[in-house]
This record gives C-alpha cells, structure tokens and sequence, in this order.
C-alpha cells in the first residue's frame, strides 16, 4: 500500500463560514436525481457543518454535428452566445428542490446550469473538452469580477470534480479569481485520458495550479501517482461521503430469500455479462433464487443484448430489469434484497455498495479496486471478493454467501461503514482542508455574527409562469419536455421537428414544427454510434448505422443552411406566440448546437435573449 498524505484532523474553524464554489459535470437534476449524486451528497455534507456554505456549477452540453468547419463554427456561436448570457443576464444561480427531486436532502445547493459545446470540434483539438469549459469558467469569472453576480458571495475557494475537463475549467475560474484550487479525482477512465500527450499536459498543468488533489480511494491515489509521479506530493485520500441517515439499517426479517441486486448502469463495463451468467449457475443450484437489477443502459440495443443474453441462459424468468431509481427507491431495494451482488473489473470507489453495507446488506464483489479497498482486509466478513470476469468464481461465491447468509451480522456490516464514510465525518475532514488550504494560502476571512448563514439563495426558486420558447429541433431532446413540471411546460413554446407525437403536446403553451429532413439527431445518433472508433470497429459501424454516421461526419451537405433558413423562422413564430403582444423580449432557450444556429437572428434581434441553461436548468425549476 502506497504511502499517502494522511487525512487531517478536525479542527473548528473560528472565522465566517467558507464560500465554496464547485464544478461538477455530473451532478443531479429533478431529471435525473442519479446522475452525480455523489457530488451532491458532499456538498450537503459540507453545508450540514455550518462551516461551509457550497453552491455548484455544473454544465449542460450542446451536442454538435455536421462537418469538421461547421461544427467549429457552431462551437464557437455557443459559446459566444452563452458567454454574453452568463456575464450579463440574471439569474444564474438558483436553487433547486432539496436533494435535486428524491427528497432525502435537508438543505437546498444553489446551482448554476452553464451551457457548452460538446463533442469533436476541429478547432479546439484533443482538448475540446476543456476549452468549452475554459469559456464558461472566463465568463463566471467576469460575472463576479464586475459585481453582476449577487445571488451568491465570491467564492473563497474552488473545487473541481474530476482533473481533466472540470479541474482544468476550474483551474482558469480560480486563477481569474485570485482564490485556492482543490481537485478530486473520482473518473476511472484517467488512464484513457493521458494517453492523448495534449490532454496529458493538461491534466499535469491543472495538478500543478491546484493546492492539493483529492483521491476517493487509495487504489486510485497508487494508480495516478504511478502514471503521474509529479503529482504524488499533492494527492491525499478521502473518501465520498454517504449518507447514512437516507439508508438506515435493515435486519434479517422482511428482507426476501435469496434476491440478489445490483444497482448501476448496466454497461459492458459494469461486468453485466459476468453477473447473468454468474446468475446462471446460482440459478441451477438455488431454485428460489432471483437477480433484480435497477439502473439503465446507454442505449436500447444494449439493454435488448442484456436481455436476449438472458433467454439465451434460460434465467430470463428470475431476472428483473427495473430502470434507474432515485435514492430512496434504491433504499427500497437494498432494504429487501438478501445479497448485493457488485460484477465491475474496476471501480475507484463503490458508492452502493458503501449504501448496501450500511442497510445491513452483505456484498459480493469481483476485485475491482474501490470495492475491494471497502470491504478491507477482512472481506469474508461483509461478504465476498472474487476475481474480476470470472463469473464461474462469482457465481460460487454468491450461493455460498446465501448458504450461509446468518453469519452476515447487520450491525457489524453497518459498522464497518460509519465513521468511515459517513456524511458527517467525511464533511468535516473537507472542511478542515479547506481551511489549511486557505490558511496556507493566507486567505482572510471576516468574522460572521450567523456562522450558520446560509446563501442568499437558499430557499428560493422562481414562482412565475414566465412564457418562454424552447429550441430542441432533435426530436430526442424535445421529448424530454414530457417530464418538465406543469408549471413550467404551461409557459414553454416549444420548436422542434415535424411529426413531434400530439400527445406530448399537452400542457404546452404551444408548438411550432419544421422540417429539417430527419437531418438532427444528435442524441440519438451519439447514443447509437457511442464514442469515436478506428479501423474495423469504424467500418462495422458505418455498414450497421450509415445514416448516423453520415450526420456524425458530416457527410449529409447543407446542414446548417437547412437549420438558418428553416429554424429561424419556426424560432421567430415561437417568439411570436410567447411574446403574445407584449413589447418586452422573449427568453430562449436553446438545447443543443444546431439549436443555437437556428435562434442566433432572433437572439441578435432584440425579440429575444438567451436563457441560462437547458433542460436540466427547467427541471431544477420544477
């Protein structure tokens, strides 16, 4: 076991609370609580010390297609057209439902929904990512520098989740600012990245612009620091923090007999296969047995493999595919369940699996990392840890963990947990970070009379029913308004494409469709076709997808002329119909690239201004 920095020791802070400012990629919305949920969790933990006072920006990304030159040119619109927003306009900040729609938080994060480019853009390069990034974090910067932002105090220090892109945004945040920078490394993928020399120098100039770089295990400290020497002296470990209190302890009776579940995306990676045929041979020794699986895969067809693999071994029937839940529903199935059951070759930490062990519940794992580091030198005690891809291994651990599930004591598996990973502690020791940070850093505080203080925004949310116009031409976007709360879509005029299904339409201030040739699917297109590929792979996929791929390399000619001349005018009968008579400009809100292009005349018009964010942004809005 590598040598790392030892986590501090709490000591109280005797100065006004800390202005944090995250910034986060993943971080949940009353559209999909899940997603970042471990961010979240840490920051209502920071909050619930009454040392810290967190806000968070995260980012909502506007999928780029067409050609090389006009997917750079509409990068550049976004972020144009969004810099100019974010620095000028309102409302930028808000807060959101507590706990981003599960109900389980006790304090509301203001958060800020900042919209960039996303996806392969030739005149950025490798480093795509961070530069869309780097233009946001430029235009916040100017926001506090020139006092427009009033909703939230200048943040006394920033903190990125994940190195590279966030870090690397967050790092230009923090030096506009003039204020410390903290980095924790969560993603797994890390390796990946690195091997791209651009992205590499990247990664080793934000570390270096950063005061210290947090780890979420010690697997992962060892891991970077091998592949980065020179951020060794910078990486200390602390965990995620969990809380306890929404996944309370759960005894022996009223749980079902041999239920097995596994909570999380259910992709190649997450060792899905190994766990259905791990399953198959519990299955033959366990009549009684079932597996329930609750998450969701990236796509459709790789949700249809999963279940095709589960006819193919004849335990389609015990198999239970439930999609994504919110936390207390996974509180739901941890709580009922008899075993939890974690298949993945690697993971930097295990966040369910921390969940599971706190209900009661006994686990399962291949030797992944993160997992493995959780259960600890004495695995057999809170379950099992066998090799990575072996589902013959798994498949006997787990009918040898149910054969003798009474060995599994509750309270015990509960209390190798708490006071490892639980909220509270793992809030303090950050906070105590950051107060070094800051004292090293001779930073200055002025002393509070409230030390409790929370935000100004704390608490509030928008209670109008503004009319507003919505550009999702991606018929897959403009779904998602079906999952918008009433009195939000009651103010939305929504432009997309023809043939947009009339029953989404109800509760909508109105609809205007255009006829973009079936041109615009970026969402759908990237979830078929996945990340870039070479060689075979490519081919194999341009046989199987051509039309996906055609709109992916830009292959189909007259893209963006078909969007300037025909979206501009369904955007300007869109602003029309919100503005209903009224003289003042209409709010717009545009969801991905080509959506940008096609409001950009409105915008420049005087009919009508950019809004802050996306979808997300009006889910927050409930």
């Amino acid at each position: 076991m590598m040598a790392v920095p030892p986590m501090l020791p709490y000591r109280p802070m005797t100065s006004r609370p800390i202005d944090l400012l995250a910034v986060a990629s993943w971080y949940p919305s009353t559209l999909d609580p899940i997603a970042g949920r471990f961010v979240a969790d840490q920051l209502e933990a920071l909050a619930a010390t009454g040392l810290v006072r967190p806000a968070v920006v995260t980012f909502e990304p506007a999928e780029l297609v067409g050609a090389g030159a006009v997917r750079s040119r509409i990068a550049a619109l976004v972020r144009d057209l969004t810099a100019t927003t974010s620095r000028e306009r309102p409302g930028l900040f808000i807060a959101p439902p507590a706990g981003a729609g599960d109900g389980t938080a006790s304090l509301p994060i203001p958060v800020a929904r900042m919209t960039i480019p996303s996806g392969r853009n030739p005149a950025a390069g490798a480093l795509h990512g961070a530069v869309a990034r780097d233009g946001a974090m430029a235009a916040l910067a100017d926001r506090f520098a020139t006092g427009r932002e009033t909703d939230i105090p200048r943040p006394d220090l920033i903190h990125a989740h994940t190195v590279y892109p966030d870090g690397a945004g967050a790092a230009t945040l923090a030096a506009r600012l003039g204020v410390p920078l903290i980095l924790t490394e969560h993603a797994s993928f890390v390796a990946r990245l690195i091997s791209e020399p651009a992205v590499r120098a990247r990664y080793e100039a934000t570390v270096a612009a950063a005061n210290r770089l947090v780890v979420v295990s010690e697997v992962l400290a060892r891991e970077l620091v091998a592949a980065l020497p020179g951020v060794g002296p910078k990486v200390m470990v602390i965990p995620n923090a969990i809380s306890l209190a929404a996944f309370p302890l759960v005894g022996r009776e009223g749980r079902v007999p041999d239920e097995l579940v596994f909570v999380g995306y259910r992709k190649a990676t997450k060792g899905i296969e190994t766990l259905l045929r791990a399953f198959a041979v519990v299955a033959a020794r366990r009549p009684a047995a079932t597996l329930r699986l609750v998450g969701s895969a990236p796509t459709d067809e790789v949700e249809r493999t999963w279940h095709r693999l589960a006819e193919e071994l004849g335990i389609r029937a015990r198999v239970q595919f439930d999609p994504a839940a919110d936390r207390a529903a996974v509180q739901a199935a941890l709580a009922r369940a008899s075993l939890f059951v974690h298949p993945s070759p690697r993971e930097t930490f295990g966040v369910v699996a921390v969940e599971a062990l706190a209900t009661g519940l006994p686990v399962v794992a291949a030797d992944s990392g993160g997992v493995t580091e959780i259960l600890g030198p004495d695995p057999d005690a809170l379950g099992k840890v066998v090799p990575r891809d072996d589902h013959v291994a798994l498949g006997n651990a787990i009918v040898d963990a149910l054969e003798h599930i009474d060995r599994y004591d509750p309270v015990r598996l509960r209390a190798a947990v708490a006071g490892r990973f639980d909220d509270g502690t793992v809030g303090r020791r950050l906070a105590d970070l950051y107060e070094e940070t800051l004292a090293a850093a001779q930073v200055r505080r002025g002393d509070t009379a409230d030390p409790n203080a929370r935000s100004p925004l704390a608490g509030t949310r928008r209670t109008s029913t503004p009319r507003r116009v919505l550009v999702a031409i991606d018929p897959a976007r403009a779904a998602a308004v079906a999952d918008l709360g009433e009195r939000v879509r009651a103010g939305l005029v929504l432009v997309t494409s023809t043939g947009f299904p009339d029953g989404d339409k109800a509760g909508l201030a109105g609809v205007v469709e255009t006829d973009v040739q079936g041109r615009v699917r970026a969402l759908a297109d990237a979830a078929t076709l996945g990340p870039p590929t070479t060689g075979l792979r490519r081919l194999g996929r341009a046989i199987r997808h051509p039309l996906a791929v055609a709109r992916r390399r830009g292959w189909l000619p007259g893209l963006e002329q078909v969007v300037e001349r025909r979206g501009t005018a369904a955007v300007r009968s869109a602003v029309e119909i919100a503005g209903d008579g009224r003289t003042d400009a209409v709010e717009i809100i545009c969801i991905d690239g080509l959506d940008h292009l096609a409001a950009a005349q409105v915008l420049g018009s005087q009919a009508g201004w950019l809004g802050h964010g996306g979808l997300r942004r009006l889910g927050d809005e409930g």
